[in-house]
């Protein structure tokens, strides 16, 4: 039996000082909701083994900049459905997608009885809110994505939006680190790793851990803009194998 919910919640207002990421003195208030849907279904018709998906992602109320800017990041990066007007319409587009590819997947690989089904188990677990970063003048925000689609092992990955609070613009490292500052960063990177993994250099800190194996670093806008420093965060497989796991680097923010 099919079971499938989508719904708003009110969440009470969240308050905070509103200004330009380079200066301003503006103050707004952000009233927060959840756009959420939970899908449990059989495998097959009669199996008590299920596939699922979970989404619950933080929104922004009104008709602001900053409200609309993230909605159309959800849309259009997060869950891939930029042509739905509105968030609720595109988790079930979403969703509807993942159905349809698993659906497809399951009556390939599906036989009674066999010690495989397990491996027919897929789940999508999609959780957004907004990080705590210590700043007024950008709202911070992340996605955590746990799921298994098949395949020899499941994934988690982590993904970082900073958006300026004032203009809603959608800040890359590039607005961040000026152009002359790139190397700099770059060498504090490769240092802060190495003193993370106790390695002397980046070709012993590759031969112990694979970090650096798929990639050179570089200025990824995968990033998490705190007060006084930036978490810069890596994904499986993008600088490293799966088994390096989730890499983050965190260097002051001194330009």
């Amino acid at each position: 039996m099919r079971v499938k919910h989508l719904f708003i919640l009110s969440l009470a207002a969240m308050f905070c000082a509103c200004v330009d990421w380079k200066g301003g003195e503006e103050v707004t208030k952000l009233s927060w909701r959840t756009a959420a849907l939970c899908i449990e279904q059989p495998i097959v018709e009669g199996e008590s083994r299920c596939y699922q998906i979970d989404i619950k992602l933080d929104t922004l109320a009104g008709d602001s900049l900053l409200a609309r800017c993230l909605a159309d990041v959800l849309r259009d990066s997060v869950l891939s459905t930029s042509k739905y007007a509105s968030i609720q319409e595109s988790l079930v587009a979403f969703a509807d997608s993942l159905e349809t590819d698993w659906k497809a997947e399951i009556a390939e690989m599906y036989e009674q009885d066999s010690e495989y089904n397990d491996m027919l188990q897929f789940y999508y677990t999609l959780e957004g809110n907004a990080a705590e970063t210590g700043r007024d003048d950008v709202l911070s925000y992340q996605t955590t994505t746990d799921c298994y689609l098949g395949g020899a092992h499941g994934s988690h990955q982590v993904f970082y939006y900073n958006f300026d609070m004032k203009s809603g613009k959608l800040l890359n490292i590039r607005d961040i680190v000026p152009a002359d500052k790139e190397e700099e960063v770059l060498k504090q990177m490769e240092e802060q790793l190495c003193r993370d993994w106790n390695a002397k250099n980046l070709v012993e800190l590759r031969e112990a851990t694979g970090i650096t194996m798929l990639s050179d670093l570089y200025l990824t806008d995968n990033f998490l803009l705190r007060k006084d420093s930036i978490e810069f965060l890596f994904n499986q497989y993008d600088i490293a194998p799966y088994a390096a796991g989730l890499i983050s680097i965190t260097v002051p923010a001194s330009f």
